[in-house]
């Protein structure tokens, strides 16, 4: 019975998996599986996933580590190390980066380049420390080279919610227009 319980289980991470579903009930059945098999590499590297776009950096490394030590040929983990390890060393050259100028111009240079990610790390970064509609516009750019539609819309949104004048309004939602925005436009008056 229990073979058939963690086929069963095994199946539907997979099919999750395939299908780009990763949320709670996937973390659940790969837990699961692994209480019926805690040498289940697949479950391990899946586990992983679930952790690093919850943004749980540290537990997504232990998930991968654990898949390396039963399969050491595990490419998926190692690859996916290797780009955590990119991205960590990438987050801190962004924080040695002190002034706003120079992560603008880093950003802008990053988007030349083509590294669309780095770039969003720096505008982020630059909207954080001074959030004016300037660099709202830099970020939102950088949002819809990775395909962040969601983000631009929450930047808009606060930005709005954040000014009350119609001027600055209306400013704010012609620099926004170009990015097509799923959102209707405030009206304050």
């Amino acid at each position: 019975m229990s073979n058939i319980n963690l086929q069963d289980l095994v199946d539907r991470a997979g099919n999750m998996a395939l299908n780009n579903v990763w949320g709670e009930n996937s973390y659940k059945i790969n837990m699961d599986i692994l209480k019926l098999d805690p040498n289940n590499c697949a479950a391990y590297t899946r586990l992983a996933k679930y952790y690093k776009l919850d943004d749980n950096i540290e537990e997504a490394r232990n998930m991968y580590l654990r898949a390396l030590e039963i399969n050491p040929n595990n490419r998926g983990a190692i690859n996916n190390l290797n780009e955590m390890e990119k991205e960590q060393k990438e987050n801190e050259d962004v924080n040695q980066i002190k002034s706003i100028g120079d992560l603008v111009k880093a950003g802008k240079t990053s988007i030349l380049k083509g590294k669309y990610k780095m770039a969003v790390k720096l505008f982020e970064r630059a909207f954080g420390l001074e959030p004016s509609l300037k660099h709202a516009i830099s970020l939102a750019g950088a949002y819809e080279k990775v395909g962040r539609q969601d983000r631009i819309e929450i930047i808009y949104q606060q930005l709005i919610n954040d000014h009350s004048l119609q001027n600055d309004i209306e400013a704010i939602e012609n620099e926004f227009k170009a990015l097509h925005l799923n959102v209707k436009f405030a009206k304050k008056g």
